[in-house]
Parts: structure tokens; sequence; C-alpha cells
């Protein structure tokens, strides 16, 4: 736990500091924790090593992620499913079953990423928008955990994640509900009881995120994606939730063209 702490002390800063420059500051730093999670996410497939497919599948993210900023959206995602079509005749070829848990990587992290470099690009609103939907997922892991711990009950996932409880879930949905509102006051940012529910429901989408890792650890006999990080394993253990929340998000605001007051 202490190192954990450190870690989250260290980092946090950087992270938001980041996320404050936006712009190419930003697309860099995306770049390059995408490509980071995408390398883990093919070690994990392909027993802890990173191959010529590995090092594909890092550019198709990594160019993805480049296309959304420079040109639209439209574009990345065509690039992002070319490239997955690629990996995945070329892994079914040598490999097999395999190809669907790594194209399911490569579309997963993927998305990820542009829909953050998407949200970023609307100026301060971007900033602000980008900002809650780190802190609430980080909320949700953070609360889950030690209402989890706390309370203990039912656990939500045993075959997957035995450590998640249903307590756990609804302490993280409790706490992103909160800090959502509590931001939204801050902010102006919709009304506090729209954000609030939102903030419970990206709770969940994070969990989801993470038990959907969670399912591939499992199936390649691995305990952590890596080691990058004290405490935390691999970027991609720190990072699960947003593989959740982060599409769905940007697309439910896309959807309703930036007024997330439309959501409820």
């Amino acid at each position: 736990m202490k190192s954990r702490v450190l870690s989250a002390l260290f980092l946090a800063p950087i992270v938001l500091g980041l996320v404050y420059l936006g712009g190419l500051y930003f697309v860099c730093f995306a770049v390059i924790v995408m490509g980071i999670m995408t390398g883990e996410w093919r070690q994990l497939c392909n027993n802890g090593k990173i191959d010529g497919i590995g090092y594909l599948a890092v550019g198709i993210v990594t160019a993805a992620i480049i296309v959304s900023f420079l040109l639209a959206v439209s574009w990345a995602v065509t690039v992002l499913m070319v490239g997955a079509i690629l990996v995945w005749l070329l892994v079914r070829r040598h490999i097999g079953i395999s190809s669907v848990w790594v194209v399911s990587g490569i579309v997963s992290i993927g998305c990820s990423g542009i829909a953050l470099v998407w949200l970023r690009a609307e100026g301060q609103s971007g900033f602000l928008f980008v900002v809650w939907l780190m802190l609430t997922v980080w909320m949700t892991d953070v609360c889950a955990l030690f209402t989890g711990r706390a309370l203990g009950g039912p656990k939500l996932a045993p075959s997957i994640s035995p450590n998640k409880t249903w307590s756990g879930l609804a302490g993280g949905m409790l706490g992103a509900a909160l800090w959502s509102s509590i931001w939204s006051s801050w902010t102006d940012i919709g009304s506090i009881f729209v954000l609030a529910i939102i903030g419970g429901g990206t709770a969940v989408l994070a969990q989801l995120g993470d038990l959907g890792v969670s399912v591939v650890k499992r199936r390649f006999g691995a305990k952590d994606t890596g080691n990058l990080i004290p405490g935390h394993g691999g970027l991609l253990d720190r990072m699960d939730g947003f593989l959740g929340a982060t599409p769905i998000v940007a697309l439910l605001l896309a959807m309703t063209q930036r007024d997330i007051s439309l959501w409820c």
C-alpha cells in the first residue's frame, strides 16, 4: 500500500500537468501511455515476450491516435480497424485462437486513446472533462478497494477476480457519484444531479474494464501485466478502468453533441 500511495503521489501531478497543457503535449502523453499498454497486452498473450506482432500493434495504436489529432476521429478509427484486421490475419495464421485476444487489446486500447484525444481537444471544457473522467476512474478504484475490504460480502465475479465484491462496486459507484457532484458544483459542468448519475455509471464501466483485463490475465496465467509502476504492476494494471469507461463516455458525449444535460 505504501508503494502504491507514493507512486500515485509522484505520477498524478505529472499526468494532470500534461492534461492541462493539452495539444501536442497531451497527444504525446496519450501515444506513450497507450503504446506501453499495447505492448503489455501483447506480452500477456505471448508468454511475457514482445515480438514483431507486438511492435506492429503498438505502431497501429500510435498511428490511430496521431491521426485522430491531425485529421479526424473517423480516419483514426479506420486506421485502427484496418490495422486490427491485418494483425488478426497475421496472428491467426501463425498462432490461431490467441488472435482474438491480441486484436481485442488493439481495439480497446486504441479506442481509449482516440477518445481521450478527442475529449481533450475542446479547450478549457475539454481539460475539465478529462480531469473529471480521470479522477472519477481513480475515485472508483480507491473507494471500491477500501469499501470492499471493510465490508466484504458476496463476490462480484469470483471466477474472474476473486477479490472484487458487490460492496466494493457499490462503494466505487457512490464515491464516483459524490466526486462528480462536487466537480459539477465547482465547474458548472452539467447539473449536480446529472453528473452524479453519470459518475455512478462511469464507475460501472470502469469496473467492467478492470474485469476485462482480469479475464485476459487469468486466461494467460499472469498476476500482473508488468512491473513498470511500483505497487501497481504494469501500466495496464493501473489504466484498465479507462478501457471500459473512456470510449463509452466519449461516444455518449458525441451523440449528445457534448451536452451532458441530455444524458438523463
